[in-house]
């Protein structure tokens, strides 16, 4: 699984540890626009939003795997800086109990900004659900948000800048 993890890297120059990098391919949202109150209201931290139109998720930081759900759903990392940050793919997909995702990784892994983490089946995400893909920092509190882009993303590409306060 490694060699797969490895060919699948995307190569991220001069990788910032108060910077976060786009997960997947699709267009980037506020996180206010989720249609699911729990990342609208910021209950589980501050972040972003990405509609996906690929199913290849990305490490958005340097850092260390500290959740991966049984349901393939959620990834969490520690990153280097101390952010706790939250990947959930997905609206209401833990009902899925775990079809259409497959992670590469595992609790303790050591996963660098374009590392391969996941693969995910937006067709059958998408039957049923909201393939919606949410990056929140759970621990957003002991961070100033100072720039977040908008619009069309690309994996690796720099879509959140932090400073601790």
């Amino acid at each position: 699984m490694a060699l797969f993890r490895k060919e699948k890297k995307i190569d991220i120059k001069n990788v910032n540890p108060y910077t976060l990098y786009a997960p997947v391919k699709g267009v980037l949202k506020p996180i206010e626009l989720v249609d699911d109150m729990v990342f609208s209201s910021k209950m589980m931290g501050d972040g972003i939003a990405i509609e996906p139109i690929d199913g290849k998720i990305y490490s958005p930081v340097d850092g260390k795997i500290s959740v991966v759900f049984p349901t393939g759903h959620v990834v969490g990392i520690e990153s280097d800086s101390g952010m706790r940050v939250i990947l959930h793919i997905g609206i209401d997909t833990v009902e899925l109990n775990g079809e259409g995702f497959q992670s590469y990784v595992h609790v303790g892994d050591k996963v660098h900004a374009g590392s391969f983490i996941m693969k995910i089946n937006l067709h059958t995400i998408t039957k049923n659900y909201q393939a919606t893909t949410m990056m929140v920092i759970e621990n957003s509190e002991e961070f100033h948000f100072i720039n977040k882009r908008m619009g069309e993303v690309e994996p690796g590409m720099q879509v959140l800048e932090v400073e601790r306060v």
